[in-house]
């Protein structure tokens, strides 16, 4: 605490709590906007908006898309059957080049997310046991 600062009981202001959220907000809204501004994220923009012109074709990614989470969350299923299936899926849309390009966009905007979450979960270690 520096000197000249009155000591409170707000449990908040332990260490600089506040001005600490502030700095770490004020750099995540920065980290969020320069994402935002990104190539991959303004392609991903556009692509989204080409498919939206094809309702049936969006409708067919987008089942594809909940497939596709639904079975990366699942844990009794016969994964040999579900890939196959969604192998075939796959297959089938990236036959059209406005399908495979929102794939491909979207594919790039997760990665971008991905690393920043393996970047901080590397630097900010928590002691979290093995599951």
């Amino acid at each position: 605490m520096e000197e000249n600062k009155e000591k409170t009981d707000d449990p908040s202001d332990h260490h600089g709590g506040i001005n600490t959220m502030d700095k770490v907000t004020e750099c995540l809204n920065a980290l969020i906007e320069e994402m935002r501004e990104s190539r991959a994220y303004q392609n991903y923009l556009c692509m989204e908006q080409e498919l939206e012109k094809d309702p049936d074709l969006k409708s067919r990614v987008d089942d594809y898309r909940i497939r596709n989470y639904r079975l990366q969350q699942s844990e009794n299923v016969d994964l040999y059957d579900a890939v196959d299936s969604l192998e075939r899926d796959s297959y089938a849309l990236r036959k059209s080049e406005k399908a495979n390009a929102y794939l491909e966009a979207e594919l790039e905007v997760c990665k971008m997310v991905q690393k920043v979450q393996d970047c901080i979960s590397e630097a900010i270690r928590i002691g979290v046991p093995e599951i």
